[in-house]
């Protein structure tokens, strides 16, 4: 037996004649990769039962961050921290901000405030108010996610 009848599936891998191979490596790919997709498409449609946790139920919390690049927190961003505050201890005093945090979160003065509001509508607007002033800001994130505990 020679090379060419290997590569032609004539033989097996040790050369005898007559034993062909059963799977070409190309199709033994495709089988491996049709079954990653197959996996993968099931794992997606798993998600999609619309339980409790779905995306549809307004948040009721979000953050501030004001964030540094090595000099410190910018003046700018420190401002709109300040309005954030003040918009948010006002909210706090009439009732719709249920909980308030304020955290130092790095060593030159990078800052997390984070709200919980009673209502949807009331964490929508404030959000909504926030993230205006904060448009344009360097080193300003306006996040929605849950407060830490």
């Amino acid at each position: 037996m020679n090379v060419s009848d290997v590569d032609k599936g004539t033989g097996d891998h040790q050369g005898n004649p007559g034993h062909c191979r059963m799977f070409s490596h190309t199709s033994v790919l495709s089988v491996v990769m049709a079954g990653f997709l197959v996996t993968g498409a099931g794992m997606g449609c798993a998600d999609m039962g619309g339980g409790k946790d779905t995306i549809s139920s307004p948040p009721q919390s979000f953050s501030i961050y004001a964030l540094s690049r090595g000099k410190g927190v910018p003046e700018e961003a420190r401002n709109v921290l300040d309005k954030a505050r003040a918009l948010l201890k006002t909210a706090q005093e009439q009732g719709a901000v249920t909980r308030l945090t304020d955290q130092r979160i790095g060593l030159e003065g990078e800052t997390r405030v984070c709200a919980e509001l009673r209502d949807p509508d009331s964490a929508s607007e404030l959000f909504s108010h926030i993230q205006q002033i904060s448009l344009g800001v360097d080193l300003i994130n306006v996040k929605i996610e849950a407060c830490p505990q």
